[in-house]
């Protein structure tokens, strides 16, 4: 009876072992710091995954697996086992990092650097404990840097000074002009009012 209560046993173990081949691991939940990030062309910008920390055990082997779903980019790969962390698009090769170290304290950061346009997308990132495994996706945004409007509106000012000295110096042309005429007009009326006199002093002297 014992050695087939042992063998019993045996068979029970390894029946639950096939049917839930993660019994005694924690199931759990990835989530992100938030849904959506936007950012500016050519910035920086961290996207971040977050998983219980009591899902994590030294003994579980570790794999995170992050693509861009919208054009089918593998872009980050990690595996506890053989420790190695491959970037395998070349596209984010170099502009993209995330910290290993920070794994186990249930963070995944991913930093992308120099965005550029075609970035935007959607990112699954996807983490696996042993045969225990969780995904969540998250949505970046980037947009074209604003020209500065100082350079937009230096133009147009000086454009507005120019206009605004040449009507200046036509009006004071004009008044010049007017005053001159005017000035004129008074000497000519001056004059010939002096010689009428002069000629009425004469007439009356002889």
């Amino acid at each position: 009876m014992t050695g087939r209560a042992a063998a019993a046993g045996l068979v029970l173990m390894a029946t639950v072992r096939l049917l839930c081949p993660a019994a005694g691991q924690t199931p759990f939940t990835l989530s992100v710091s938030q849904d959506v990030h936007q950012g500016e062309q050519h910035s920086n910008i961290t996207l971040t995954w977050i998983f219980p920390v009591s899902a994590v055990r030294s003994t579980d082997s570790l794999i995170v697996d992050i693509m861009d779903v919208k054009h089918m980019r593998r872009i980050y790969n990690y595996n506890s086992e053989t420790e190695t962390e491959l970037y395998p698009h070349e596209l984010y090769r170099g502009r993209v990092l995330c910290d290993p170290q920070l794994f186990m304290k249930g963070r995944i950061e991913c930093v992308f650097t120099d965005l550029r346009l075609n970035d935007t997308g959607t990112y699954q990132c996807v983490v696996m404990f042993d045969r225990y495994r969780s995904y969540k996706t998250c949505d970046l945004n980037v947009i074209e840097t604003p020209d500065p409007p100082l350079q937009k509106n230096s133009k147009p000012a000086g454009r507005g000074r120019i206009c605004l000295f040449a009507a200046f110096g036509l009006l004071l042309s004009a008044l010049v002009t007017i005053c001159y005429n005017k000035w004129c007009q008074r000497r000519h009326v001056l004059s010939v009012f002096l010689t009428q006199e002069s000629e009425q002093v004469e007439t009356s002297g002889v």
